[in-house]
């Protein structure tokens, strides 16, 4: 079996071929001064032959065989250099192919250990990565288990107070709601890694969904005292789809619970808007945003940005995965905006189902009825900084017998931009008292620009004077809080149907 020769044996090889040249090349030099010597011997001669001209024939017949002789040589010499030439230049070549094929090989060798090493390395940040999961979880059940044990053995002392046990009871309670959010994770990640898990679809309203969700985590975020928004992109009656709302619930809550662990100023808005046939549910915070570099391995199963933050924060790395994975199984996906230190906006794409389809049979009068919604479609722009303000004055909204569209402004600042902007809008229902800017700094603004746009203040209070304060600040009308579903009907009557 024919082997390829080494690089040391080629280069032997080559050195014997440059030594044989070296040879021929002394050879060549030595008939060239041998030539010379002859030549000069036969202008001696030819000198001899003037003096002896008996020697002149034998002379002449000397030279032309000693002449004959050179040629032949000379041909000779020609020959084996050629040959000589040949060789080295066949050799080269072949010489330049194993180098190639020597180099073509050690790179194929350089490549195939960089992807072992990146496996190695792969493999090796996994064990790190299961070894910190299991540590980590070690540690997130104990302290609620702590708190569970520690405070039921502090309820068996006597003489305790009322308020103190109840105190008590309810920091057990919270540990071990603590605790079962811990194992429904690892039980959640443990059944969608059989990927035998499948979807249970049901009719569900979204928006009504939103709104636990959004009553849930309220109560979190005025803890935090982190604003929390919620934007419905479609109307009760649009928003009832067919899904499986276990998951939408997992994914949702995954990802609000990530957004108030790690947003300490700023505030929380999650809603959705139909794009084409999807759906594009969000949760948009203003936390401490993700590295560009981390923002694929965030949604594999252990892995968290920063290790130091997330123990201060706590969890156990698997919330995003649990949210990725279960929007994968409602046919959707998840993906993610963010900038560090600005925040982070995560998107979860899945299909529109909606219950109510239109039929050609629907009755006439209904059709005409839409028809007429239509073609009167309204826009309110509700100025609001109390989030639950702003979802109860909308659902009231909803049950309307007018088309309305809603728009919201958190603060007056916001609410002037929106009116410069929207020319759409035909209503403004103003809150007086917000940050940023108030609700009556925002009215002069607006009517300097829209002079003939409808805006009705709203506040808690209804002193004569707060209403003077409105009135001339510009408001068109005044209503106060708690705002009735009959008085806001009247008044939108009145600015929208009756004045046109």
């Amino acid at each position: 079996m024919n082997t390829k020769p080494t690089y040391k044996e080629l280069e032997n090889q080559i050195a014997e071929l440059k030594k044989q040249i070296e040879v021929l090349r002394l050879n060549a030099i030595f008939q060239n001064e041998e030539k010379k010597k002859r030549a000069d011997e036969l202008i001696i001669a030819n000198k001899e032959l003037v003096f002896q001209n008996e020697e002149k024939k034998k002379r002449e017949d000397e030279l032309i065989i000693i002449k004959e002789k050179l040629e032949q040589n000379e041909a000779k010499l020609k020959i084996k250099n050629d040959e000589l030439d040949n060789k080295v230049e066949h050799r080269t070549k072949e010489l330049q192919i194993q180098i190639e094929e020597y180099e073509a090989l050690n790179e194929e060798y350089k490549t195939t250990n960089e992807e072992l090493i990146k496996a190695k390395d792969k493999a090796e940040e996994s064990d790190q990565l299961k070894t910190e999961f299991i540590n980590n979880m070690s540690h997130e059940i104990r302290t609620p288990m702590n708190g569970i044990l520690g405070f039921s053995s502090i309820l068996k002392k006597p003489n305790l107070s009322d308020a103190k046990k109840k105190h008590y009871i309810n920091i057990i309670q919270n540990s071990g709601n603590q605790l079962m959010r811990i194992i429904d994770d690892i039980l959640e990640i443990s059944k969608l890694g059989t990927k035998q898990v499948k979807t249970i679809e049901k009719q569900i309203c979204l928006n009504d969904l939103l709104l636990e969700h959004f009553s849930i985590f309220d109560i979190k975020a005025k803890e935090n005292k982190t604003p929390l928004y919620l934007n419905k992109g479609l109307s009760d009656k649009e928003s009832r789809i067919v899904t499986d709302e276990t998951k939408l619930n997992k994914i949702l809550s995954n990802l609000l619970e990530n957004a108030l662990k790690f947003t300490n100023t700023g505030f929380i808005e999650f809603g959705y808007q139909l794009k084409n046939s999807e759906l594009e549910i969000y949760v948009k915070d203003t936390g401490i945003g993700i590295k560009p570099e981390k923002q694929d391995i965030i949604f594999e199963r252990f892995s968290q940005e920063e290790k130091s933050l997330s123990r201060n924060v706590g969890g156990l790395g698997l919330g995003l995965s649990i949210a990725k994975e279960n929007a994968e199984l409602l046919g959707g996906k998840i993906t993610l905006k963010s900038e560090k230190g600005k925040g982070s906006t995560f998107y979860v794409t899945i299909p529109y189902k909606p219950v109510n389809h239109k039929h050609g049979n629907d009755n006439s009068n209904t059709d005409k009825t839409e028809t007429a919604k239509r073609q009167n479609k309204y826009t309110i722009l509700i100025v609001e900084d109390e989030e639950v303000n702003y979802l109860y004055i909308d659902t009231l909204l909803e049950d309307f017998e007018l088309n309305l569209r809603t728009l919201h402004a958190k603060h007056g600042k916001e609410a002037v931009e929106m009116c410069k902007k929207n020319s759409e809008i035909d209503f403004v229902l103003m809150d007086m008292k917000m940050p940023i800017m108030t609700g009556f700094e925002a009215t002069k603004l607006i009517k300097e620009f829209r002079p003939d746009l409808p805006i009705v203040a709203q506040t808690a209070y209804s002193t004569r004077e707060e209403k003077g304060q409105a009135i001339s600040a510009g408001c068109d009308d005044f209503i106060s809080k708690p705002i009735s579903e009959e008085t806001l009907n009247k008044i939108i009557n009145k600015y929208l149907t009756e004045s046109k």
